[in-house]
């Protein structure tokens, strides 16, 4: 069933695509609807695989990639409706670029990097700030949009910081340099 739910929130993306681009903005309730749905559809495959005893490899996967995906059309959307500034969602869309790129490359080096919580709600804010844009014309939602670019941003850092320190661990160097006081 979560894996069910999963592939759904994935076939729902070209529609959701087609509606923001049919739509003459600024907002586009419709796209706002089901984008809201298939958000609201990635938290509870989540539950619902824990609860069952469900998790998968096609779910460790396949989840996150229709959570990004989800956020990148709205990101889209929100350019096409002309919401907000292109700005925003492209340092949004370049930094979830640069974190998958980076966490395949550590990987590669025997370094595994997972969401940590900060993650997960710069995730959840970029996808309500992106939701919360294509649905309302109001300083709010802006005022959460800018948010929500902020926080990508400075989850960038953090994950960069965690990074270099598994890194040097990995390669047997003190995660720290030592202290040259008494």
């Amino acid at each position: 069933m979560p894996n069910a739910l999963t592939v759904a929130r994935l076939a729902s993306l070209p529609v959701l695509v087609a509606i923001l681009w049919r739509a003459e903005g600024p907002t586009a309730p419709w796209a706002a609807l089901l984008f809201g749905v298939v958000g609201a559809t990635d938290l509870l495959d989540g539950w619902l695989a824990r609860r069952l005893r469900a998790e998968s490899r096609f779910g460790r996967i396949a989840d996150p990639l229709a959570d990004r995906l989800l956020v990148l059309v709205g990101l889209v959307g929100v350019i096409l409706l002309g919401r907000i500034h292109p700005a925003g969602p492209a340092l949004i869309i370049a930094r979830d670029l640069v974190i998958m790129a980076g966490f395949a490359l550590l990987l590669r080096r025997g370094v595994e990097m997972r969401v940590d919580f900060a993650g997960k709600v710069s995730s959840a804010l970029a996808m309500a700030g992106a939701g919360g844009a294509i649905l309302l014309d109001a300083l709010w939602v802006d005022v959460l949009f800018w948010a929500a670019v902020a926080m990508s941003l400075g989850t960038l850092a953090h994950y960069a910081v965690i990074a270099a320190r598994r890194l040097r661990a990995a390669r047997g160097a003190p995660a720290e340099a030592p202290s040259t006081r008494p």
